[in-house]
């Protein structure tokens, strides 16, 4: 009989733990509690993208009164972005700004983002970032355990190099153009011509100065935050593709927010993305100061279409990797 009596208790016992366990996975901060969140980024905070990402914090802050505080580390202080998207995806860091390129190595879908010459013009991207088609993608990326909080962009990439202006694609003929890792980019520069060469993005400026690589494709912004200008000599604008950045947040970090501090977060991602569009101007202004102040000789290429004919046949093989992509272009399509 005692033997008995003691079952229902340790029944009981057993329930109550598994009930607590799954209370503490599942529960959600007040609006009292303090949290700390860090915010890590490879590049400087001139660029953009990382100014965005920093104003971000600095929003959730004044917005909670210093109860959700976000410690930001930029400069690769946390490490590049392939460390960065790795260590968000375990949850070792909070929060990042990550180049979308490097997002290759685990999902096709934001490389929609930077199809060659798709989204040529900051307005365009705006309205492209804030569409149905792209919050489609966020959703579904939700499956690597990352939360996309917004989209911010460093810049439209543009060729720069140490031989040559370019006008014409016979002009890229033979240039080794440092590309990052995303295979839509080697191909793209491919297809343009000229002989693509993946390099670390801290490697660029040593890379240039002593002849490994020709020139890069690369935005105006960073070439100035870079000091790239200091080893450059031409600079030709022709608006390849942007290069944005993910704000992205570990899913299981957000979904421990409370409703309203995730509210909060996101509103505070939203209002970056608008102070990241109004960047621009002024950067690109200060950028090209400094190159032509360093006598780095810039030219506009007029005629685009020898370069939009050359990269055509991408399109196709991108958009059948998945449906999500085939829609996000189609939309963009119709941008004006």
């Amino acid at each position: 009989m005692k033997k008995r009596a003691i079952y229902p208790l340790l029944l009981l016992l057993v329930v109550s733990l598994i009930l607590s366990a799954c209370s503490n996975k599942k529960s959600l901060t007040t609006k009292t509690e303090q949290i700390t969140l860090t915010l890590g980024a490879a590049g400087q905070t001139s660029l953009p993208a990382i100014g965005a990402s920093e104003r971000f914090a600095e929003l959730v802050a004044e917005k909670t009164n210093n109860r959700i505080k976000i410690k930001f580390f930029p400069s690769r202080q946390l490490g590049d972005d392939d460390q960065l998207i790795e260590q968000v995806m375990i949850g070792a860091v909070d929060i990042a700004s990550i180049s979308t390129s490097s997002f290759s190595k685990f999902t096709p879908l934001l490389q929609s983002l930077q199809m060659p010459f798709l989204l040529n013009s900051y307005e365009k991207e705006y309205k492209a970032i804030t569409s149905k088609e792209m919050q489609d993608i966020y959703k579904k990326l939700e499956e690597l355990n990352i939360k996309t909080l917004s989209i911010y962009d460093n810049g439209i990439r543009h060729f720069a190099n140490v031989k040559r202006p370019i006008n014409n694609t016979s002009d890229l003929k033979g240039l080794k153009l440092r590309v990052p890792g995303s295979k839509l980019l080697l191909d793209s520069v491919k297809a343009l011509g000229a002989n693509p060469t993946p390099m670390a993005y801290g490697e660029i400026y040593t890379g240039l100065q002593t002849k490994v690589i020709d020139g890069e494709e690369i935005n105006l912004t960073s070439i100035y935050s870079e000091k790239h200008y200091e080893v450059l000599d031409y600079v030709s604008t022709i608006g390849l593709w942007p290069f944005p950045a993910s704000l992205c947040m570990n899913l299981e970090a957000f979904n421990k927010l409370s409703p309203e501090d995730r509210k909060i977060i996101q509103d505070c991602a939203d209002e970056g993305l608008k102070y990241n569009m109004n960047l621009f101007e002024e950067k690109e202004k200060t950028a090209i100061k400094a190159m032509e102040e360093k006598g780095v000789k810039i030219n506009k290429i007029d005629n685009t279409k020898p370069f939009v004919e050359a990269t055509e046949h991408i399109y196709e093989e991108y958009m059948a990797k998945d449906p999500l992509i085939r829609s996000f272009v189609n939309m963009a399509r119709e941008i004006k």
